[in-house]
């Protein structure tokens, strides 16, 4: 029997995803998974899936060391700076570095000499995001430098979209303009490099030239079927890959006028019937959804009501044949990530990395 809370992942509607993105680009795909792929668990999904990538994404050096660990056969680039201290290990371990400043290549030097090992890079451009990368005035020169040493292929080259998900197109064009503006000085300056990329999940989705042009694209959202934003559902049909449930621990029914919960932000306007939930901000339920959001019971919705507490969660069954370990959908195949992710005024990743809480379980359908 499943327990208090827990994820269903659908492994084989996340191959079919994978699948869906790599017909529509034609591209090499790149598995965005940082972040234990936002929460949902990167070591039992990147076994099933690596035969279907090209590459994966992670964010640090640790994220890359352990999906080398699991096994995974594909290349892995860590997508963020690395610090000096960390380019041995990468080296090492054959994991991709993201190369953009002067410290980090002057490591990569010496590493590579030490051990007469070759470093893969991939340079990364600032073209409007304004993290971490090259700004267009910088980019040749720092090339030029990187050439210099045999011990280091320059295997791709990339930015990132600070909009891509807007209706209005306006500044994720200018990003685009800048991006194919470097490289086409660098091509002028007969400098190869194979893997040119910007396309995220939001960008395949709303602007087509983010990838017709480049080489690969970079998927994390779209891989789970959770869409940047709602709207965008409209464009390409694909797959959740997730859902969510809890459980009901306890049921009364609680006269007119009474408060319930923390900060008494809910008092009952009539009779009703209450049901606790096992769940709370602690497993990933927002508390700002607390009496602005529903869940659902048998597909039938029932309110949030009272604040959300760390581990449990109040709603009105009024009215309903609800018993004690009834099971409760959070969330599902009807955009609830996506939902949440626009109450909060925040993005779906935010949302997903929540339920990444170690008390969820997660359980992997094959």
């Amino acid at each position: 029997m499943k327990g208090r809370t827990w994820i269903e992942v659908d492994i084989k509607k996340i191959k079919e995803n994978i699948k869906k993105v790599k017909f529509i680009t034609k591209k090499k795909f790149l598995a965005s998974v940082k972040c234990d792929l936002y929460g949902i668990g990167v070591k039992e999904i990147a076994r099933e899936i690596d035969d279907t990538v090209d590459f994966y994404g992670v964010a640090t050096i640790e994220e890359a060391v352990e999906l080398k660990k699991i096994g995974v056969k594909k290349p892995i680039l860590i997508m963020g700076n690395i610090l000096p201290s960390q380019v041995e290990d990468a080296i090492l371990n054959d994991i991709r570095i993201t190369l953009c400043n002067e410290e980090v290549l002057n490591e990569i030097i010496e590493v590579s000499k030490k051990y007469q090992k070759e470093a893969i890079v991939h340079i990364k451009l600032d073209t409007g995001m304004g993290r971490i990368g090259l700004k267009e005035g910088m980019v040749l020169p720092f090339l030029r430098k990187v050439i210099e040493f045999k011990n280091i292929k320059i295997e791709g080259i990339f930015s990132h979209f600070a909009t891509a998900e807007w209706k209005n197109r306006e500044y994720a064009d200018y990003q685009l303009s800048i991006f194919s503006r470097i490289l086409k000085k660098i091509e002028e300056e007969k400098i190869y490099i194979p893997l040119k990329h910007i396309a995220n999940s939001a960008a395949v989705l709303n602007i087509p030239e983010s990838y017709k042009n480049f080489d690969m694209v970079r998927i994390g959202l779209l891989l789970l079927g959770v869409y940047p934003s709602i709207y965008l559902s409209k464009k390409i049909k694909f797959e959740c890959a997730i859902k969510g449930f809890t459980r009901v621990f306890f049921i009364k029914e609680v006269e007119k006028n009474t408060p319930l919960s923390y900060g008494l932000s809910f008092i009952t306007k009539r009779k009703m019937k209450v049901a606790t939930l096992g769940i709370g901000y602690g497993d990933g339920l927002r508390r700002f959804l607390s009496n602005n959001f529903y869940l659902k019971w048998k597909g039938e919705k029932i309110k949030i009501i009272g604040n959300i507490c760390m581990d449990q969660t109040l709603v009105d069954v009024t009215g309903k044949n609800v018993k004690i370990g009834d099971i409760i959908e959070i969330f599902g195949s009807d955009f609830e990530i996506e939902k949440m992710a626009e109450i909060g005024k925040t993005v779906p990743q935010e949302i997903l990395c929540g339920f990444g809480s170690k008390r969820v379980e997660k359980i992997y359908i094959k």
